[in-house]
């Protein structure tokens, strides 16, 4: 293994551990921290692994961002080195694997996925996993990997369902481009078991909830985030920046018109294909990426013959890893972000600052309530952030128990039918609240103090009084997936 890639390894950890500090946490991670406090098997909207994940980061530090952020550090950090992994199996000289890690740490998607916790941190790692799992197979034909590549693939399904769709694209690979004599082996069946028993209590709660996973998915679809399919293919560039993406497209021919490895050539089209066909999101194509990443560094360490061209990519890779960082990582002050593009351009951004104003915003709120008001009133927000956020910050500030109808929050409890005064924090247009409150008031406006135009910028808080009927019959209308 290549030192210099190692080195490159341990880099990435210090830079995404520093930048952990940074900003406060995503709305996302303010979801998965409300979601250790009910672990289980799944949830509407994803399986239990990260959630999991972000319970063991409270047990360690509870309320701290940096701790949350911990194992996201450690998946990006290990996912680079297996890229660099890869990159050998598939003949690179050591010049090539440090190539590959560098590739791969520069790119904006991993800065991004490296810096919080979400639920495309660890499958990202499982993917590349999985990737160097299959290219030893491949190069050295021992059956055997297929038991541990099930362990991977029932990890990755209790990670991330879109998982299911890389094993088949790899597998539709092997049987497309060869050699399929891989697969013929008892080895296949261990693993397909290994992966099946993994996966099953996740289907069975899925099965038991109604399966809300495939109505979610809908939804993603229907919403066309990141620009729909119009938007799916130029998004590609963006994940790694328009010059590391010189990178995985060189990766891509080279696989191509490699014997050897074809297969994953022919996955990462299989699985382009799908979420082109059925309006996929169009970052759910970066498990297809560890493979070409290495495949192209192979390319790019043949072509730099001379000097100059090694300070030409040198200096290229640099300027781009700037700029990933400028626009993934929490470089600019919060209170700045607002006088540059970055925003505009990373979403995720914005989604990170102002938490603690908007608790602080709903407590001023709650404490304008006349005493017996306070003494019986609960919050319901209308999305899974807001409701993070108060369970975090709240109870510093004596703000109530508070409820939410998004995504797994609804399943895990509904105000009581005693509850006649309620802090509703969101919902810029007042429906379905006009038709269960008998009085619905303004109580004020959030602002982030940072002048940022972020998605709670504006948010409205109202207190409603009066319910027209039980939140037993209300809760269901209340309901969302997004």
């Amino acid at each position: 293994m290549s030192r210099s890639a190692l080195a490159v390894v341990g880099l990435v950890v210090l830079v995404l551990t520093v930048a952990s500090f940074g900003y406060g946490f995503h709305r996302d991670e303010l979801y998965f921290l409300a979601a250790g406090d009910h672990l289980a098997w799944g949830y509407p909207d994803q399986p239990p692994v990260t959630p999991l994940l972000a319970w063991l980061a409270e047990s360690i530090s509870p309320g701290s961002v940096w701790a949350v952020r911990i194992p996201a550090t450690l998946a990006s950090a290990a996912t680079v080195l297996l890229v660099a992994l890869i990159a050998r199996e598939m003949g690179a000289s050591r010049r090539g694997q440090f190539l590959a890690a560098v590739a791969m740490a520069a790119s904006g998607y991993v800065l991004v996925t490296g810096h919080l916790l979400l639920t495309n941190t660890p499958e990202l790692c499982l993917a590349a996993l999985a990737g160097w799992l299959v290219a030893r197979l491949l190069r050295t034909g021992d059956r055997w990997l297929l038991g541990p590549l099930g362990v991977v693939t029932g990890v990755g399904l209790l990670t991330k369902s879109l998982f299911a769709l890389l094993v088949f694209a790899l597998l539709v690979g092997v049987l497309v481009a060869g050699p399929r004599r891989v697969l013929r082996s008892w080895w296949l069946l261990a693993g397909v078991g290994i992966a099946a028993l993994l996966w099953l209590p996740n289907l069975l709660w899925q099965a038991g909830h109604g399966w809300p996973q495939i109505e979610m998915m809908g939804v993603l679809a229907a919403e066309g985030n990141l620009g729909g399919r119009l938007g799916f293919v130029p998004f590609q560039f963006l994940l790694f920046g328009p010059v590391l993406s010189v990178v995985w497209l060189a990766g891509l021919v080279r696989l191509l018109r490699a014997p050897e490895f074809r297969a994953f050539g022919v996955a990462y089209l299989v699985m382009a294909v799908l979420l082109l066909v059925g309006g996929g999101t169009a970052y759910y194509l970066a498990d297809g990426y560890p493979a070409l990443v290495a495949a192209g560094a192979i390319g790019v360490d043949r072509w730099l013959t001379s000097r100059g061209r090694g300070v030409l990519v040198g200096v290229a890779v640099t300027g781009s890893a700037v700029m990933n960082a400028l626009l993934g990582l929490p470089i600019v002050p919060a209170e700045q972000l607002r006088d540059t593009p970055i925003v505009a351009i990373y979403h995720e951004a914005g989604e990170q600052v102002g938490w603690p104003r908007l608790v602080e915003q709903v407590a001023a709120a709650h404490r304008a309530l006349p005493e017996a008001e306070r003494a019986r009133a609960v919050v319901v927000t209308t999305n899974y952030g807001q409701a993070g956020a108060i369970r975090v910050f709240g109870p510093a500030h004596g703000l109530p128990a508070v409820f939410s109808g998004h995504n797994g929050w609804a399943n895990w409890a509904a105000p009581p039918d005693a509850a006649e005064v309620v802090l509703v924090v969101g919902g810029r247009q007042p429906p379905p609240w006009t038709r269960v409150c008998r009085s619905l008031v303004a109580a004020g406006t959030v602002d982030n103090g940072a002048g940022l135009d972020n998605d709670e910028q504006g948010t409205p808080i109202r207190v409603c009084r009066g319910m027209s009927r039980p939140w037993s019959q209300v809760w269901p209308e209340l309901r969302r997936l997004s």
